[in-house]
């Protein structure tokens, strides 16, 4: 009877050891396929975006930088292999430090950072013609100009107009009357 149990005992956790296994593979799969989309979102950003008060627009290159986060950077090469943004051959790179910012278009802020090191972030960027695009929620209050939410199991973007009428970038009206538009937080 005992050996029995343990039998059972010995089944269940198998069978718990299995689901795990077969479970954690989807969720990371699934994350990638979210960073993917939200990729795909940005790469339709470029063609509603006006970069001409940046003097880095004359580059040959079209330059986005992802603060930190090389899974978000190898789903945005993944978007932009053949993808040409006015005209111009993409390079994404992989920064870590503010000062690395300096002659990107965009600047692609992940969930992974922190509200201290977005403040530093936003201080240097604020009033400079550079899109700054982030992925967590409260991150567009705080002042980036795009802000990539999940409402509802849907990719959503928040527009700041506030900080965007800072920077001298243009954005089409049709980007923004599909917007959740929010204001900075004072």
């Amino acid at each position: 009877m005992a050996k029995g149990c343990l039998n059972k005992v010995l089944q269940f956790c198998q069978l718990i050891v299995i689901s795990v296994c077969l479970i954690a593979p989807c969720k990371a799969e699934a994350q990638s396929r979210e960073q993917l989309l939200k990729a795909g979102y940005i790469e339709k950003f470029t063609h509603f975006v006006d970069w001409k008060n940046n003097q880095h627009s004359n580059d040959s290159l079209f330059r986005i930088a992802v603060f930190g986060d090389d899974k978000f950077r190898l789903a945005l090469e993944e978007i932009f292999r053949y993808v040409k943004v006015k005209d111009k051959n993409v390079r994404i790179s992989s920064i870590s430090s503010v000062n690395q910012i300096n002659n990107n278009l965009i600047l692609v802020i992940p969930e992974s950072v922190g509200p201290a090191k977005l403040d530093e972030i936003l201080n240097y960027t604020t009033g400079k013609p550079i899109l700054t695009i982030s992925e967590k929620k409260g991150y567009g209050r705080k002042g980036t100009i795009i802000n990539l939410i999940v409402v509802d199991d849907y990719i959503r973007y928040e527009v700041n107009r506030i900080t965007l009428g800072k920077t001298g970038l243009k954005m089409s009206s049709l980007l923004i009357k599909t917007a959740i538009l929010v204001s900075t937080d004072e």
